[in-house]
C-alpha cells in the first residue's frame, strides 16, 4: 500500500505544477463557464494491491454528471471497476495442510475451500458520489480535486465500499472538455463472512460536455441605453439687412440725373 501511495504522490506533484503555473493561480477562477452542468465518460487503468501484499492490475469504466456553479461542485456517477489480482496459492496450500493434518486425508477438500474463500479477483459496479473543488472554472486549464464514496452490493451477506480521492485537470473547449484524473482508493469488501481490503492507484482519461444553460447570473444590471441628448440646433445668424447710407443714396441720385 505504501508503494501505491508513493506512486500516487509522485504523479500528483508531477502534474500539479504544470497545471498550477500554466496560468496565474487564483481561487476565484477566471473565464466564463458556459453551464454548471456537465456529463463525462472516461476509461482508466492502474495497480491494485491486496491486504497481504499481492498486487495486480485494475481497470475502470465510468460515466458521471457534475453540477459545478462556480468553484465548489458535486459529482455523481457509475463506475465499473475490476481488480485482477492473482490468488495466493501458497497461503491456500498452507491453510489446507494445517486443517487436514495430521492424516491429510481431506487435504483436497480444504484446499478447494480455501480457494473458494480466497476470491480476491472481482469486478463491481459502484455508485460514486462526492464533492469537487475547481480552482479555475471556465479557464482553458482547470485543475481540481475531489473525494467521495462508492457503494456496491449493500446487503446482509455481502457489501463493497470504495473511498477515493482524486486530482484532475480539465482542458476546456467551447462546449466540451478533455480531462485527466489521478485517483487513489481504498476498497473494503465483505464476501461470505470474510473481509477483504484493497488499495488502488489509477489514472483516468476521458471526454466531457457542457449541457444546458447557465443558471447563475452575473448579478450585473445592464445599464440602460442612454438616449443621445439632442443637441440644440445652432442659432441661425440673422442676416442683417444692409441699410442704405446717405452717401450711397446721393450717389444713386446723381447717377440717375446724368442719365
Amino acid at each position: 500500500m505504501k508503494k501505491l501511495i508513493s506512486i500516487f504522490v509522485v504523479c500528483i506533484f508531477s502534474i500539479f505544477p504544470f497545471s498550477l503555473f500554466a496560468e496565474p493561480f487564483t481561487l476565484l477562477g477566471e473565464g466564463t463557464q458556459i453551464s454548471p452542468f456537465t456529463a463525462k465518460i472516461g476509461v482508466g487503468a492502474g495497480q491494485a494491491e491486496y491486504q497481504y501484499g499481492l498486487t495486480g492490475r485494475s481497470e475502470t469504466y465510468r460515466a458521471g454528471f457534475e453540477y459545478n456553479p462556480r468553484n465548489f461542485g458535486f459529482e455523481v456517477g457509475v463506475n465499473r471497476s475490476g481488480y485482477f489480482i492473482p490468488p495466493d496459492r501458497s497461503t491456500e496450500m498452507s491453510s489446507a495442510m494445517i486443517l487436514s493434518a495430521p492424516s491429510f486425508d481431506n487435504f483436497g477438500y480444504y484446499f478447494a475451500a480455501a480457494a473458494m474463500i480466497d476470491k480476491i479477483t472481482f469486478s463491481k459496479t459502484f455508485l460514486d458520489l462526492g464533492p469537487t473543488l475547481h480552482f479555475r472554472p471556465g479557464s482553458k486549464f482547470d485543475p481540481y480535486i475531489g473525494a467521495g464514496l462508492g457503494i456496491a452490493d449493500i446487503g446482509a451477506k455481502q457489501s463493497t465500499l470504495r473511498a477515493y480521492g482524486k486530482l484532475g485537470i480539465r482542458m476546456n473547449f467551447e462546449r466540451s472538455f478533455l480531462f485527466l484524473e489521478l485517483e487513489g482508493a481504498s476498497i473494503n469488501r465483505h464476501f461470505q463472512g470474510e473481509k477483504y481490503i484493497y488499495g488502488e492507484g489509477s489514472g483516468i482519461f476521458g471526454f466531457g460536455y457542457y449541457f444546458g444553460s447557465s443558471s447563475t447570473s452575473d448579478n450585473k444590471e445592464t445599464s440602460p441605453i442612454k438616449q443621445k441628448e439632442e443637441e440644440p440646433a445652432p442659432k441661425q445668424e440673422e442676416v442683417k439687412k444692409e441699410e442704405p447710407t446717405p452717401s450711397k443714396v446721393e450717389d444713386d441720385k446723381s447717377v440717375e440725373e446724368n442719365r
